[in-house]
């Protein structure tokens, strides 16, 4: 039973969450995450991957595994430092790359705590599961706090939530830290509406203060823009709702000071954060891309309404076959909707107490108002001006499904609710019809691809049973039945992305191989930079192997880097990038081209006169290199390609 107040107590509102805390612990005790780093074990040996638990590793998911652990990786061999030396010039560790290191910065970082105190698997583990864990508890927090009757079902949901295609396919602090903060929040704020003690509105605000810089100092405003707004638009509806219960705006509006006072204690310290990176953000902001990117309204079409609502495709993505969903699985991945689908329900609320001249169901109302917002961005064009107040032109039409995510289980929890409150039930007809149109569009979408599409539709044969069971969840949540509707939303969410990531023990650490102690020892006894030619591999076996080199994902571009490579700045427009930098074979001085926005391709010659002057060593598979002015060290035969070490010498 809940509290006086209608709130959870405190075991049913901690429960849950220390059983994910003990999860999380042997999780990491025995050195398993989800990372997809193994998809460097085909490139350098043979066989299957011993450290591959379950699941295949995700090459889409480069941001991961040939990014951010690669830069880990890297920071533990140099030995957690503030400034990264592996581009010459050194690099900024906090922006954007959110590196370990040791400095006051880490406070607001824990996924990065593991990296101080653990050994490189078990920091990689720490690193995965908190963010991820701390989403499946907020999610728990909140719809407890909305339904303290139903902990089971907020449990289910809270998992069901974490296991959205979304989250997994873009499983990265920048995506979950804003989900959190937007979770937390809501729960504070109803927290303060319905309990008089001060303590807990003021404890709940130092969580929020605590989470908010959390999210800041990840700095990806297009996942932070529409969680923001979709905790305006709760809050908005909170406090119409506490005034049609008769408070008055001052006593209303009194007990938003906690939180209120939180937001402004978290923007001050994230204000002087990056007053001390003020140099890096700058540029940053300067670059070509992404740069003031503003993204105009009414750009998605009709393909990206079929993305965004395909759920029941789910697993087509995790074999790469995103087919009509999208360019590829990351940008495809969604969620299942279940409350917004249930708005037909919410209108039939809304026209229930109208009727019945009772409040009306603000909260309904303003997560409702939210969707529609972000759904007018993506589709109605015209009023970008309006748009850029709202910061919305700064996110973009697949980043913005996060915040249709989090209303859809706001929906779907105040729904349950007033159902409950009112112990009623929504019509069949009304329920149907939001159960109906699910089931039409998931038929409508299987049509296509069954007739035009075989190859998606082989990746996922029981499209038509996730959504009959997504369809089911609709209907039963509208019909009063949450237990059952949170059952189903666990199986079809789960059953979807559950394998998306892999388990797997540890992490690659390809300083284990023999290329990387060639270079580690050839380094060692003559240090000197490295340029990395050919494929992925190099760059990634010179990053972790800790030397210095003009290879990399790089965050804000180096003058220092690229005044030795393009001196005219004739290619400014094509390094001034957030992009990994990558060498391949050429003749001449460096040439830089763009294979995509965020990849940089440069030319080497062993012969020019950038490599006389600034190279020592290059690593390569690329047997078109020009070999007059590089003389080879060491050669290592892999599965995939011949890697050789080469020092160069005068022309």
């Amino acid at each position: 039973m809940p509290a006086g107040d209608g709130l959870p107590r405190m075991r049913v509102l901690l429960a849950f969450p220390a059983l994910l805390l003990l999860v999380g612990i042997v999780l990491v005790a025995f050195d398993v995450s989800g990372t997809s780093s193994g998809v460097f074990h085909s490139q350098i040996a043979y066989g299957k991957d011993p450290a591959l638990v379950l699941g295949t590793p995700q090459a889409t998911r480069s941001d991961e595994w040939n990014v951010q652990t690669v830069w880990a990786i890297a920071a533990v061999q140099q030995g957690l430092p503030a400034i990264n030396e592996s581009f010459p010039g050194g690099m900024d560790t906090t922006l954007p790359q959110d590196l370990p290191r040791i400095d006051w910065t880490v406070a607001f970082r824990p996924h990065l705590w593991g990296f101080m105190l653990l050994d490189i698997g078990r920091a990689i583990a720490f690193k995965w599961w908190l963010p991820g864990l701390a989403l499946a508890a907020a999610a728990y927090v909140f719809v407890v706090t909305v339904l303290p009757r139903r902990p089971l079902v907020a449990g289910l949901l809270a998992v069901g939530f974490l296991f959205s295609p979304f989250f997994q396919w873009w499983y990265l602090t920048t995506t979950l830290y804003p989900a959190v903060w937007a979770l937390t929040t809501m729960t504070a704020l109803v927290w303060a509406f319905k309990r008089d003690s001060r303590r807990s509105r003021w404890a709940w605000a130092a969580v929020v203060a605590y989470i908010t810089v959390m999210m800041a100092t990840g700095i990806y405003v297009p996942f932070i823009v529409p969680a923001v707004l979709v905790v305006i638009f709760f809050a908005v509806g909170l406090l119409l709702e506490q005034r049609g219960l008769g408070n008055r705006w001052r006593s209303t509006l009194a007990r938003t000071v906690p939180v209120l006072s939180a937001g402004v204690a978290a923007s001050m310290v994230t204000g002087v954060w990056l007053l001390t990176k003020i140099t890096t953000v700058e540029a940053f902001l300067g670059t070509a891309y992404p740069g003031h990117r503003s993204t105009p309204t009414g750009g998605n079409d009709v393909l990206s309404f079929v993305s965004a609502i395909g759920s029941s495709f789910t697993q087509a993505l995790n074999a790469q076959r995103p087919g009509l969903l999208g360019p590829n699985s990351s940008e495809a991945s969604t969620f299942f909707y279940i409350g917004i689908f249930l708005i037909p329900v919410v209108g039939w609320i809304v026209v229930r107490q109208a009727r019945r001249r009772q409040s009306l169901p603000w909260v309904l109302i303003g997560l409702t108002g939210v969707v529609l917002l972000l759904l007018a961005y993506m589709y109605v064009p015209g009023w970008d001006t309006l748009a850029r107040i709202l910061l919305l032109d700064l996110t973009t039409g697949t980043r913005v499904r996060i915040g249709m995510g989090l209303a859809s289980l706001g929906l779907l929890a105040y729904t349950i609710r007033y159902l409950d409150d009112n112990a009623v039930r929504a019509s069949r007809w009304v329920v149907g019809l939001s159960a109906g149109l699910f089931a039409l569009s998931q038929a409508a979408i299987g049509y296509v691809a069954v007739r035009n599409l075989p190859m998606m539709i082989q990746a996922v044969q029981l499209w038509w049973l996730w959504a009959l069971i997504s369809a089911a969840a609709i209907y039963l949540a509208g019909r009063r039945r949450p237990l059952l509707a949170a059952i189903a939303f666990f199986i079809v969410t789960v059953a979807g992305s559950g394998l998306t990531n892999p388990l797997y023990r540890g992490v690659l650490d390809l300083r284990e191989t023999a290329v990387s102690h060639g270079v580690i020892l050839t380094d060692g006894a003559a240090p000197k930079t490295w340029v990395g030619v050919g494929g992925g591999l190099t760059t990634a076996v010179l990053l972790e192997s800790g030397v210095r080199a003009y290879n990399g994902f790089q965050g804000a571009p180096s003058r220092i880097v690229w005044d030795v490579i393009d001196p005219g700045g004739a290619f400014a427009d094509q390094w001034n990038r957030l992009a990994g930098v990558n060498w391949k074979a050429g003749a001449g001085e460096p040439t830089v081209s763009n294979p995509a926005a965020d990849q940089i391709m440069v030319t080497f010659d062993g012969c020019s006169s950038f490599a006389q002057a600034n190279v020592g060593y290059v690593l390569a598979d690329d047997h078109s290199l020009d070999l007059s002015c590089l003389r080879a060290i060491e050669s290592f035969d892999l599965p995939k390609a011949s890697l050789t070490i080469y020092e160069v010498i005068a022309r």
